[in-house]
């Protein structure tokens, strides 16, 4: 019977641990002439409006790490640079959601009942008055992250990858990571591909 128990408690708890795994995904895009030679040693390329942005520094420690985690080799003394690296992002409102249980907006001939935007109560008015407590508005936030790559001496640019994802919370630094990770997973990924690729969750989000 004690056997029996500590089966029934490690199912138990393999259980709730892959119940609370999170995972993140996102599209990926990406477009290369990156050859299998290609020196990995790089140095960050910043834009000129990228240099006392503080935000952008953190991001760029970010890139440092997952570049580090991809076979990549920051430039130094013995090692010169042989490709740069460049980082651009944004996010966006991607899509505005209102819904409501109020009768008045399934109506089908519900248009008759308002005028220039108001309310319109004729006598026979069906419904309770529309208030904004009847709407509920659900924002959804398009995050995007591009990273380049470019040799150093002749400037031929080698990969273009472009990840996005849609997300609830409207901070991408909240994602930051992920979409690191999701751009340099199985670095150069086929060139002309786009693909939805989904990984183990890097951050905690907070709501």
């Amino acid at each position: 019977m004690s056997k029996l128990v500590r089966i029934m408690c490690l199912s138990a708890v393999t259980l709730l641990m892959s119940a609370c795994a999170t995972t993140f995904s996102g599209q990926v895009s990406s477009f290369h002439e990156w050859q299998a030679q290609t020196s990995r040693v790089y140095v960050v390329e910043r834009a000129p409006d990228q240099e006392n942005n503080p935000e952008y520094k953190v991001y760029e420690e970010q890139l440092r790490r997952q570049l580090g985690i991809s076979g990549f080799q920051e430039a130094d003394a013995q090692h010169p640079a042989a490709i740069k690296v460049s980082m651009a992002y944004a996010s966006n409102i991607a899509e505005l959601q209102v819904s409501s249980l109020h009768p008045a907006l399934y109506d089908p001939v519900w248009r008759l009942h308002f005028r220039r935007g108001l309310y319109y109560g004729p006598y026979w008015y069906p419904y309770p008055p529309l208030f904004p407590s009847d709407l509920s508005v659900k924002r959804n936030y398009l995050h995007q992250l591009e990273l380049r790559f470019s040799e150093v001496q002749s400037g031929k640019r080698l990969a273009d990858i472009k990840v996005s994802t849609e997300q609830l919370n409207p901070a991408i630094s909240m994602f930051m990571p992920d979409l690191l990770a999701l751009a340099l997973q199985d670095f150069p990924q086929p060139n002309g591909s786009t693909r939805v690729i989904e990984l183990q969750k890097t951050t905690k989000e907070v709501k």
